[in-house]
């Protein structure tokens, strides 16, 4: 066991070694904030269709002269998520006690594998979204997967205290 002190989550720091960066964006209220963020960013998506930044339309000429909308833009693959309000609630009201609210994290897992899920299922199921449409969204939620995932299983000294009674 370490001489380092346990963190207020109860998972032990390990030394020195691995990324300083990828340790910081473990911390799991730092970790909530970043779901709560892509949550919320994916609910800015929804609302603001006509930003370049987040929904493109345009005119697709087609072999056979008819015309078709294509969906397109930077973030344009968070258009057909409507997850975003509760989830962010959910990562909000967590933060205030993430070791208690351990649960919330496999929420999560889940919540960003469908995420990645609907953005491969919308570009090359469907083909709703070109590439550069998914690549941020999904990107982005496999990079939080992954943060998730790895403090998922960190090995922990000591189990959360239990609340006392009210």
């Amino acid at each position: 066991m370490s001489e380092a002190p346990a963190t207020a989550t109860g998972v032990e720091p390990a030394g020195d070694d691995g990324n300083a960066f990828i340790k910081l964006a473990q911390r799991p209220r730092l970790m909530l904030l970043l779901l709560a963020g892509w949550s919320i960013l994916g609910v800015m998506a929804q609302t603001f269709t006509s930003s370049g930044l987040f929904l493109e339309n345009h005119l697709a000429t087609l072999e056979k002269g008819t015309l078709e909308l294509e969906l397109d833009g930077a973030l344009g693959g968070f258009a057909l998520g409507w997850q975003g309000i509760p989830l962010a609630a959910i990562y909000i009201y967590a933060f205030r006690d993430p070791s208690r609210h351990r649960p919330v994290f496999f929420l999560a897992l889940i919540h960003m594998g469908a995420l990645a899920a609907s953005q491969l299922y919308h570009w090359l199921g469907t083909s709703d979204f070109t590439f550069e449409s998914i690549i941020v969204p999904l990107a982005g939620s496999a990079a939080l997967a992954a943060l998730v995932l790895v403090h998922l299983f960190q090995p922990r000294d000591e189990p959360p205290t239990p609340r006392p009674a009210d």
